[in-house]
């Protein structure tokens, strides 16, 4: 089984980072580990990887999530979208929620899909972007509001659902 270990830093708070580990599950849908209900957080990405390898998870990379520039998007309420950076939060939020057994999206709706359609076309990503063509999303306040709603809950999520591994 292949995964990766998931840096979230906090470096508001001293220069810390969470580490937690990420794989696909026997469903084969994303999600983060966990122990008794609770996503498991390192404090050491070495210690995050010595469990990922208990567990028969071979780690292939270790991605970084700015923990300290999302928290200051969400409140210094930013009309700027960067698809990118927005698009990854949101799927590892989507990922941690599938994980603990919350929604990150309790009613997913049209709009919700759009927001989430409109970040990921934003990535112009060349497999799925024609030639020469750029696509760049403007988001309506309406829309703007709903993704920060959705990444607000995905950071409670994490917050209210995650432990320290000793």
């Amino acid at each position: 089984m292949k995964g990766n270990i998931i840096e979230l830093s906090y470096s508001c708070f001293g220069d810390s980072s969470a580490f937690l580990i990420w794989y696909e599950d026997e469903n084969n849908e994303n999600c983060i580990y966990t122990s008794g209900g609770q996503v498991v957080s390192f404090w050491t990405e070495e210690n995050a990887r010595q469990k990922a390898e208990k567990l028969g998870i071979t780690v292939t990379d270790t991605c970084f999530f700015d923990v300290e520039r999302l928290v200051y998007w969400i409140e210094m309420h930013q009309n700027e979208i960067d698809c990118d950076f927005l698009i990854d939060f949101w799927n590892i939020f989507s990922d941690i929620a599938y994980s603990v057994g919350k929604e990150l999206e309790p009613v997913r709706t049209k709009c919700s899909d759009k927001c989430f359609n409109k970040l990921f076309w934003g990535l112009n990503l060349p497999v799925v972007t024609p030639e020469n063509c750029e696509y760049e999303p403007v988001f309506t306040k309406r829309e703007r509001k709903l993704i920060r709603e959705i990444i607000c809950t995905g950071l409670e999520i994490f917050e209210k659902n995650s432990e320290w591994e000793e």
